[in-house]
């Protein structure tokens, strides 16, 4: 989770090409991500008050959900189509998720916001990987042992509204950081990555993420995964929404404070991917992130209202289709 309602850092679920599933089965099922697009892939804003929304958002899914099991194709048989022939074609993967994320940064509450999900590939490549909250991004250079590309994250406002316990504070705009990621696949169920991005906005500083995850195939249609996280952030990312201002000290009553460059979170994540059928898949996660350094120690996460344990969570649904005829 990176700042702000993070795409943590927020960002879409990892795509699954129901064209491979059973066809790399044994094999290495997972690869680098190709092309994704969430963000951080991206929160599409919070919902406030968490509670109804959230029962709403989760019912909907649940229906369809239900839906996808009853399709006559079962993850267990499934008997998949063949690849198809002409070069222009793609298979196209959407959905998203509901999760639940910090209400702002260094908050002990919990807010809800919707995240989308999109994905192509070519039809017969291997599935690909993607964790809940990697960067939006695609590889320009994919050889299943390094993968490289750009890459972009949401760090989501601030508004004096989110809390009570952050009235006199100012308000802090969307900051959207931009540049490049690495993947490395040490073997091939163990994928190290690392953004490392420029912030536009509220924020102007450089913001650098660390993700390691093991990725196990239970079955053909459970795949499991997780590992640790850390994040390092120079005071231009950190200081707009962890720092006090002397003016703000005197209306909000917190100590002054400048939160400069460090390591800011370090934690650990999980997912857990089901596949109905070659159509549908679901996916589910919990990110847990502690803050540390500089950003830790602000009066806004140590004072009432704040908590240096940070806990993302969501749950999800795809739909794969085939696609022809496009110009590229």
């Amino acid at each position: 989770m990176t700042g702000g309602r993070f795409t943590p850092a927020g960002t879409v679920t990892g795509a699954i090409v129901p064209h491979v599933v059973q066809k790399h089965l044994g094999r290495r099922s997972t690869k680098p991500k190709a092309f994704t697009a969430p963000v951080h892939c991206g929160l599409i804003g919070g919902l406030g008050d968490g509670g109804v929304a959230m029962r709403y958002r989760l019912g909907s899914l649940g229906a369809l959900l239900v839906l996808a099991s009853l399709s006559p194709v079962r993850a267990a048989d499934m008997t998949l189509p063949p690849a198809p022939s002409a070069a222009s074609e793609w298979i196209i993967t959407i959905g998203g998720d509901v999760r639940g994320i910090p209400r702002y940064p260094g908050s002990n509450a919990i807010d809800t916001a919707g995240t989308p999900y999109f994905d192509m590939a070519r039809p017969g490549s291997p599935e690909k990987f993607h964790g809940p909250i990697d960067g939006l991004g695609f590889a320009l250079f994919d050889n299943r042992v390094f993968a490289f590309g750009p890459v972009g994250t949401i760090i989501w406002p601030r508004d004096t509204n989110d809390s009570s316990t952050i009235n006199g504070l100012n308000a802090v705009n969307t900051t959207i950081n931009v540049g490049g990621f690495v993947d490395y696949w040490a073997v091939p169920w163990l994928r190290s990555r690392a953004e490392v991005m420029q912030g536009f906005g509220a924020g102007n500083g450089v913001t650098g993420r660390f993700l390691m995850d093991a990725v196990i195939p239970v079955t053909p249609a459970i795949t499991i995964s997780g590992g640790p996280r850390a994040r390092y952030v120079t005071s231009g990312t950190a200081s707009p929404y962890f720092s006090v201002s002397l003016a703000e000290s005197t209306v909000s009553q917190l100590p002054a404070y400048h939160a400069g460059s460090g390591w800011q979170a370090v934690g650990a994540g999980t997912q857990l991917k089901y596949r109905f059928n070659p159509t549908w898949a679901t996916y589910t996660f919990v990110e847990y992130e502690k803050l540390v350094g500089p950003s830790a120690n602000s009066p806004i996460v140590t004072g009432l209202g704040g908590n240096a344990n940070q806990w993302t969570f969501g749950l999800g649904l795809t739909y794969s289709f085939a696609v022809r005829g496009l110009p590229f």
